[in-house]
């Protein structure tokens, strides 16, 4: 984690105004060229920032396993979990691979290079080969997938339907492994953010909610809160349509007997 700071901290000049993309230099003149004394001088900084933030929580004793896997395809058996707390990428074309791009080439994945990882996460402005399929949607997906379709600016009956169609089928994909993997009477809990696709609104808690119900879960608690600043105005064509207010939401389920 401290080498993952010290370098956002060396490539600060590469973000622009929108935080979720980052740049790449283009011309020789442009790369960054610093010394090993700088590095070790800001990993070290990083690592006593890190060791006073750890520093200041309460530690617990509990067992911790980190798996790392498709959330269409968990490691996990069925009917064995309690509680679920996600927050699934929300429908706003922020292509997270690109945002982590920094973090990951640490890891020695360049993803502008090689793309697999970047066509394999939901949300991803890339397209995959394989054309997802809208049986599986409900009413309000579907819904959303005929707006998009109808709109009047360029490419909306293509791609832009294309990859919304993509992201709902991954929700939906999502989804039903979380039901597979819950026990009845789990809780799930969903972090979304509701959203627009030009003046088209993006109704994510909506359609989250009518999805889990139609897996057998309950609705318990649906809380709103009003977001300022959207990613979206970031982009100033997009400015060029009206938009509503947009809310964060906080959903909570619990698992009824539907399998």
């Amino acid at each position: 984690m401290a080498i993952f700071r010290a370098v956002r901290s060396l490539t600060k000049s590469f973000e622009g105004s929108n935080p979720t993309w980052v740049k790449r230099a283009k011309e020789p003149d442009q790369l960054l060229n610093v010394t090993r004394s700088k590095i070790d001088e800001l990993f070290q900084a990083e690592q006593l920032f890190l060791k006073y933030r750890l520093g200041t929580i309460h530690r617990t004793s509990a067992p911790v396993s980190l798996v790392t896997a498709d959330s269409a395809a968990l490691p996990i058996t069925s009917r064995s979990v309690d509680v679920i707390v996600t927050s699934p990428p929300y429908l706003t074309r922020i292509d997270y691979a690109v945002a982590y791009a920094r973090e990951l080439a640490v890891l020695g994945i360049d993803v502008f290079s090689e793309k697999k990882l970047r066509k394999a996460l939901m949300g991803t402005t890339l397209t995959r080969a394989s054309s997802a399929s809208r049986s599986g949607l409900g009413s309000k997906a579907n819904d959303l997938l005929l707006e998009i379709g109808r709109h009047e600016s360029k490419a909306s009956s293509g791609y832009y339907m294309k990859q919304a169609k993509q992201y709902l089928a991954d929700l939906h994909a999502g989804m039903l492994e979380a039901t597979r993997v819950s026990k009845y009477a789990a809780e799930m809990h969903l972090v979304v953010q509701d959203s627009y696709y030009k003046d088209v609104q993006v109704p994510l808690a909506d359609i989250c909610i009518e999805e889990a119900q139609r897996q057998g879960w309950e609705l318990q608690t649906h809380e709103k809160f009003p977001v300022r600043r959207l990613l979206t105005a970031l982009n100033t064509s997009a400015q060029a349509y009206k938009k509503g207010d947009v809310s964060e939401s906080v959903i909570t389920f619990l698992k009824g007997k539907h399998d």
